[in-house]
């Protein structure tokens, strides 16, 4: 570490320090001091935040007795569990709820919709806990939503004319208070309730029982931040008949009168509402602004690094302090698995993680979230409401599914058996889908190809109920289950298990043929459960080390608190009005809106932070590729302009991660240019040595065609991987035909068409003249039709559907038009073509200086067409698809000499001048052969109206050099160049020819 302040703290006068006991351990001491001595401890009754509370005051409690005292201990609670048993109820399951609540809004309005239902019935069941939870009027609620509503369809001008989405809409809003009543009656029936109806019972029946005389035990709540409206009401009944005292953990940096932090917003209400005194808040203590503590601010360029970078700063706080208390804080759950592989096993060979692995993020979820893709985005047969009925997948999504490491790992274990029928079961299936390029694929094929594997045929036999669904389920449970059991993968299997209990908890509840819940319906409601679980881990509930989220530490304090993710939108949580209730009833009533649950964030944040000597508060620097926000958390703005402002004895330091294999940490203002000038450099670069030398040798002597000679200039290190390494590329299904592809079904329709015109062919044949052009126009869309199926032969994906369908027309449209331009062009009819798809070759003798000898080069090249001008003279013509202009082929600019378009022929990687050198390259071969071409040029299919562009050749002949003879001293040039060992292969600096490069992965780009 390099710690740099940038903030210095102006000299003061030493105060005295605050007490900075941890807040559960006073408190445990005070219990035994006032309690103890009576033996009433045990008649108590203590309520803390969380589970984990509990767990750290049951344990103080029992280190608060003096030696040898014996003390029963008090019962002691989380608020949540508390609430409910108070109610005498049971909290019933959310998929169980949202059918019950079905049921009854089925029976108000018979046409509701299951799967319209399931988009919003955990919203609505949250909303009705909300509004039991902070006791609001239900009746005084539905009347001011139903009376909001009619306001919106109210219309003075038009008469009223009901539509029957907008009556149903309002509707749902009269008929809420009606739901919303029929629902507590059946859960009354079967004394059950959702989380928010026990709370509003159990104030009542503590009400009931005080009206009726009871002696109730005594209370003693400890550490509580954010009171719904029945826990509010409960503590103060409680206080109102002597039976509860109250302890808040508080800090004057936000408790003060008049203080912006919205930390103490609620404490400050409580305050004043449960008429407690400020010894109930701590004093309320000066811990944060002067207790000695570091507060570094640690910013990284990306989420993944976070994980490794708090394992380093953990076990740098175990050298430093092996016996201090440390918090690993995640606001966001889903780094959990990187920082516990990032956790140093030697510095911490003991933790405890209190959060759980949301089951959401395990790979065993990202496999069910493939095989629903697989399922819901196929090509639909059956119906498109109900996603069942889907026989042809994408192949896109079914080779994913099959590359997924659950699966893989299931293909190693099959291959292992002795008497296996399916070695290499997943991979034939991939390449088989590679080599048909098949685009959709019908479940029965997947099937067959996977020679009808169970697993196949659970992972692809098309779904028709949620029954189906399930079955599928299992078998693929069942059969992942074999690959793991032998392998001492604790927590796959885990995983595995968890997923069982889910789907027998869906199997449970739903009957398929009753409920006909669409597939997409059957997903919401399994994530909803998924979202939900947590796979727990063992250890230490009170170890050194803890990793946990930030709702679990309220309550506990830590020597050394690391705290990830803290950007906005993240900490705090992004503000969203989750609530079918509009905005203005949340506010009117009294329900908790986005600003008190931030307000409630930020007490967690900062009391936290309260007795704290070492804080690390890990963020991402902006501009961070899958960042939400790169902006700082509000609470890192409020340390540095506010917090260490007021506090002497903070240091502050604002660093950042150079390197993420590296612990080394600056400051953040100088080290972004130490970054910067690290880069690295990533050429690659092939010296020319003797293998390498003789390899190219081996090339020019089967063969140098014009396209290899520009791919060699434009880059010689892809021209090295594809034509002397001769590296396959990856094969892809191809959806569609590519570029090259296009090209092909142009110039074999172009090709038949001309046939019966090429003397090449039909030495006799004659030439096409403007009669011949309509039988012509008439016969193109069936050559192109024709054309089109040859290039598409042996391919799963058919010519006439999708893309393949467009591109079809329009390279009909491209073919007719061209018939078109010759009659419009002068001179252009009546034309005699000698040949097509000539194939073109010559050996050239090119002497190399160093040796003596005369290296013989073989060139090759396919001519698409090859003309006789009127006067005997030939014309080379090649056909392109894509837009050419004329100015492309004048390599010869105003004003300069010919020795530089020489110079640009010879060097340039343009594709202006890759026309030119083709162009030049045909025609030098025609003349090898004893038929010198008058002309080169290009016919360019989008750009028809410039009829037949020559490429402008003249400078190789401006000083009255030999065109023949002059060519082959320039190809000499280029062949030397090629052998040239001073010459390394290395990659082009043009990055715009990368962009669609086979190879780009191999060499970084």
């Amino acid at each position: 570490m390099l710690p740099v302040p940038t903030t210095a703290n102006p000299l003061s006068p030493v105060l005295p320090q605050p007490d900075a006991t941890p807040f559960l351990r006073r408190m445990a001491r005070e219990l035994v001091a006032r309690y103890g001595a009576s033996d009433e401890l045990s008649e108590v009754v203590v309520v803390v935040p969380t589970r984990r509370a509990v767990v750290y005051l049951q344990n103080e409690l029992s280190l608060a007795a003096e030696a040898g005292q014996a003390l029963w201990s008090p019962r002691i609670a989380a608020m949540e569990d508390y609430m409910v048993e108070l109610a005498g109820v049971q909290v019933e399951e959310p998929i169980a709820l949202q059918l019950l609540l079905f049921e009854i809004m089925r029976g108000i309005d018979a046409r509701l919709e299951f799967d319209q239902f399931v988009g919003w019935s955990a919203l609505l069941l949250q909303d009705f806990s909300s509004l039991d939870q902070n006791l609001a009027s239900p009746r005084k609620v539905f009347e001011y939503l139903s009376q909001a509503k009619a306001l919106e369809r109210w219309d003075l001008g038009a008469e009223f004319s009901p539509q029957s989405t907008t009556t149903a809409y309002f509707r749902f809003w009269d008929d809420l208070e009606k739901v919303y009543y029929r629902l507590q009656k059946r859960m009354r029936q079967d004394r059950l309730a959702y989380p928010g109806l026990a709370y509003r019972l159990a104030q009542r029946r503590v009400r009931e029982r005080l009206e009726a005389g009871e002696t109730l035990p005594q209370h003693v709540f400890i550490g509580l931040g954010f009171l719904s409206k029945a826990e509010e009401r409960l503590i103060r009944r409680l206080r109102k008949a002597g039976r509860a005292e109250v302890y808040f953990d508080g800090d004057a940096f936000y408790l003060e009168k008049g203080s912006p932090n919205r930390a103490g917003q609620h404490l400050r209400q409580y305050q004043d509402r449960l008429d407690l005194p400020w010894d109930n808040f701590g004093g309320p203590a000066e811990l944060l602004r002067q207790l000695p503590r570091t507060v570094r601010l640690v910013g990284m360029a990306n989420s993944s690094m976070q994980g490794k970078m708090a394992g380093q700063l953990l076990a740098e706080a175990r050298r430093h302090n092996p016996t201090g208390t440390v918090a690993v804080v995640l606001p966001d759950e889903t780094l959990l698995l990187p920082v516990l592989h990032g956790l140093p096993p030697r510095e911490v060979p003991e933790y405890n993680v209190t959060m759980g692995l949301n089951f959401q993020s395990t790979p065993l979820f990202n496999l069910v979230d493939l095989l629903f893709e697989v399922h819901l985005t196929g090509v639909r047969e059956g119906s498109q409401e109900t996603g069942y009925g889907v026989p042809r997948y994408h192949h896109l999504a079914v080779s994913k599914l099959l590359q997924h490491p659950f699966l893989r790992r299931y293909q190693q274990w099959l291959d292992k058996q002795p008497d296996t029928e399916h070695p290499g079961l997943l991979d034939q299936v991939c390449r088989t889908i590679i080599k048909r390029h098949a685009v959709l694929l019908t479940a029965e094929e997947l099937v067959a190809i996977g020679q009808e594997h169970p697993l196949l045929t659970a992972l692809f036999a098309t779904w028709n109920n949620c029954d189906d669904i399930i079955r599928a389920c299992y078998t693929v449970i069942e059969l992942l289950k074999k690959a793991y059991q032998d392998q001492h993968s604790a927590i796959e299997a885990e995983y595995l298990y968890l997923f069982f209990t889910l789907v027998k908890r869906l199997e449970s509840v739903f009957d398929c043929r009753e409920q006909r819940l669409s597939v997409r319906s059957f997903r919401r409601f399994l994530y909803e459960q998924m979202k939900n679980t947590r796979l727990p881990f063992s250890g230490e509930p009170i170890a050194e080390v803890q990793v946990m989220g930030l709702l679990e530490t309220r309550a506990l304090d830590f020597d050394h608190v690391i705290i990830l993710s803290c950007n906005e939108n993240v900490l705090p949580a992004p503000k969203r009005h989750s609530s079918l209730f509009p905005y203005d009833v949340l506010t009117t009533f009294g329900l908790p809106t986005y600003a008190d649950h931030e307000a409630a964030t930020a007490h967690q944040f900062w009391r936290l932070l309260q007795r704290a000597r070492q804080v690390d508060l890990l963020h991402i620097l902006p501009g961070a590729e899958g960042v939400r926000t790169g902006e700082r958390s509000r609470f890192l703005l409020q340390i540095e302009n506010d917090l260490a402002l007021q506090n002497p004895a903070l240091t502050l330091l604002d660093l950042t991660v150079v390197s993420a294999d590296s612990s080394v940490v600056g400051e953040a203002s100088g080290q972004q240019s130490v970054a910067n000038s690290q880069k690295e450099a990533t050429d690659l670069v092939l010296e020319k040595d003797t293998g390498m030398l003789l390899a190219l040798r081996g090339l020019l002597d089967r063969g140098l065609s014009p396209t290899a000679l520009n791919q060699y200039l434009g880059c010689s290190l892809q021209f090295y991987f594809q034509r002397v390494a001769r590296f396959r590329e990856n094969e892809e299904v191809e959806e569609a035909l590519g570029p090259d592809g296009f090209g092909t079904v142009v110039h074999e329709a172009l090709e038949e068409l001309f046939m019966p015109f090429s003397q090449h062919k039909t030495p006799q044949a004659p030439p096409l003249t403007a009669a011949d052009i309509p039988g012509l126009l008439k016969l193109a869309p069936i050559m192109v039709a024709k054309a089109l199926r040859k290039e598409e032969a042996g391919r799963h994906a058919r010519a006439d559907e999708g893309l393949n369908h467009v591109l079809g027309q329009v390279a009909g449209q491209l073919v007719r038009r061209y018939l078109e331009s010759l009659l419009e062009q002068p001179g252009a009819l009546p034309l005699t073509i000698q040949s097509q798809e000539e194939e073109l070759h010559a050996t050239v003798f090119v002497p190399l200086p160093e040796t003596g000898e005369k290296l013989p080069v073989r060139l090759l090249g396919k001519a698409d067409r090859v003309d006789q001008l009127p006067d005997g003279r030939l014309r080379v013509v090649d056909y392109k698809t894509g837009m050419v202009e004329k100015a492309h082929l004048q390599l010869l600019k105003r004003g300069e000499s010919a020795a530089e378009a020489v110079e640009r022929l010879l060097t340039d990687a343009t594709s202006a001048a890759d026309k030119v050198r083709q162009l030049w390259l045909y025609r030098f071969l025609l003349a090898q052969q004893g038929r010198p071409a008058a002309d080169a040029a290009i016919i360019s299919l989008r750009n028809l109206g410039a009829g037949a562009m020559s490429a402008d050749m003249g400078f190789l002949t401006a000083d009255g050099q030999d065109f023949v003879q002059y060519s082959e001293e320039l190809l000499g040039q280029l062949v030397r160049r090629m052998l040239d060992p001073e010459e390394p292969i290395r990659k082009t600096d043009d990055l715009d020819k990368c962009q669609y490069c086979p190879y780009r992965g191999i060499c970084a780009r």
